[in-house]
C-alpha cells in the first residue's frame, strides 16, 4: 500500500507541475514568436486598383464587364444578357457591391454584398467571392 500511495503522490505532483508549466507559457513576454499570415488588401488598395478601370469579370454564372467609376457607381455588361448599373465600395478585404433592379433578367436588382477580394490564381488577376477579375482590354 505504501508503494501505491507514494506512486499516486508522484503522479499527482507531476500533473500539478505540468499545470504549472503550462501556465507559464502563456504569461506575457514567454510567447513563442509565431508567423502570422500576411494581412488582405486595404479597402484603399482595392479602390486604387479598380476605381475608373474595366474589369472583365468570369464567376461560375456569369462572365462580362464591369466599369468601376470613381464616384462609386459602376456600369455592369453581362455577356448574353445586358447591361445595368450599380455602386461598389471597399472595405478592408472586401469589395461591395450592389446592382438596380433595372433589367428584364435582374428584376429584383441585388443588394448591397460583400465579397473578399485577393490576388487571384494568376498574375495580374484578383478574384472577388468566386469571380475572377483580370483588366479588360
Amino acid at each position: 500500500m505504501g508503494l501505491e500511495t507514494k506512486g499516486r503522490r508522484s503522479l499527482a505532483a507531476m500533473a500539478l507541475v505540468s499545470l504549472l508549466l503550462a501556465g507559464c507559457s502563456s504569461m506575457p513576454g514567454s510567447e513563442t514568436p509565431v508567423e502570422t499570415a500576411p494581412k488582405g488588401l486595404s479597402a484603399a488598395e482595392i479602390r486604387t486598383i479598380l476605381a475608373g478601370k474595366s474589369w472583365r469579370f468570369q464567376g461560375p454564372n456569369n462572365t462580362g464587364v464591369t466599369l468601376y467609376a470613381e464616384d462609386g457607381t459602376s456600369l455592369v455588361e453581362v455577356d448574353g444578357k445586358g447591361t445595368t448599373k450599380g455602386k461598389w465600395m471597399t472595405k478592408d478585404g472586401q469589395l461591395c457591391e450592389s446592382f438596380d433592379p433595372s433589367p428584364p433578367w435582374l428584376p429584383g436588382g441585388v443588394p448591397m454584398s460583400c465579397y473578399s477580394f485577393a490576388p487571384g490564381p494568376t498574375p495580374g488577376t484578383y478574384q472577388a467571392g468566386k469571380a475572377v477579375f483580370s483588366l479588360a482590354s
